[in-house]
């Protein structure tokens, strides 16, 4: 357990070290791929990924699969995860073929590899074992992704940064937009919110939740207060604590509500991608499914 605990803490540092630098402009390319459906599950084998399918021998490729039984490993029967969207921290995007199989033919270097999660699902354990061909190599970065590490080099093909995906084992109510939480008062679970500082009612709350206007503190009030209740009613909100914690300070330095931000301004231009990520979790689209 002392070196799995080890292993987690390398790769969570070399992962924010990824982020701070090349990964940087990924994260707007894989927001954006945010909407685009998970294609297709096809049945395929496990440790699918052997060989180096690129004509120059030279690559980056893997298997994304459903973990079903969310041990980390690619047990037989599981399924490959098709049109999973996957993408490089130089730039390249790609998606997964029927059979959960993606490739990248990248210079040599040091990648990382990003793969968005799919709705209603988590990345599995990660590194379980020794045997690198059947295990899960991703972890959460917070921002919908499940992402690993991973070097090339000349003449190299690293063909086993794999990704597995399983459903959380404790049931989800699902997540609401701010039109649900308007509509349904009596499902919240609190009678106010502290935003960016400042205690908001209940009643006051949803007065703002159309987030109309002109008005961008009231959009990302909106948004955030949304992803919060989705949060205090028992949601996995792993893909957007991160984004949350921004928001809030967002709304600490830009707030309170009803200042009347533009958005033409500075301000939004920080605070846009943030109510973005959040609208995409609000919706379902991230680690957490939307209320039937």
């Amino acid at each position: 357990m002392m070196s799995q605990d080890v292993r987690e803490s390398e790769l969570h540092g070399e992962t924010q070290r990824l982020l701070q630098g090349p990964l940087k402009h990924v994260r707007a390319a894989a927001l954006a791929a945010a909407l685009v459906p998970l294609a297709s599950v096809a049945v395929a084998p496990a440790a699918a990924q052997t060989s180096c399918p690129t004509s120059a021998g030279v690559g980056i490729a893997g298997f994304v699969w459903f973990d079903a039984n969310g041990n980390g490993l690619q047990d037989p029967g599981e399924a490959g995860i098709g049109g999973a969207v996957v993408s490089l921290s130089d730039g390249s995007l790609t998606s997964t073929d029927p059979d959960g199989i993606y490739v990248f033919e990248p210079v040599p270097g040091d990648y990382a590899v990003l793969v968005q999660i799919p709705p209603g699902t988590q990345a599995t354990l990660a590194n379980v074992g020794p045997d690198d061909a059947v295990d899960s190599d991703g972890v959460s970065d917070g921002f919908g992704n499940s992402v690993a590490p991973v070097t090339v080099v000349d003449g190299g093909c690293e063909v086993n940064t794999d990704f597995g995906f399983s459903t959380p084992t404790v049931a989800q109510p699902g997540t609401g937009t701010p039109g649900y939480w308007k509509n349904h008062p009596e499902a919240w679970p609190v009678a106010s919110l502290s935003i960016g500082g400042t205690t908001y009612t209940k009643a006051q709350i949803l007065s703002w939740l159309d987030g109309g206007g002109k008005d961008k503190t009231l959009t990302m009030m909106s948004s955030l207060a949304s992803a919060m209740l989705n949060l205090l009613v028992g949601n996995d909100s792993s893909c957007v604590a991160t984004t949350i914690d921004g928001a809030n300070a967002w709304m600490a330095t830009y707030g309170p509500a009803g200042s009347k931000v533009a958005a033409s301004s500075f301000a939004w231009k920080q605070g846009e991608p943030l109510h973005r990520q959040m609208d995409n979790y609000n919706n379902g689209m991230l680690c957490a499914p939307h209320r039937d």
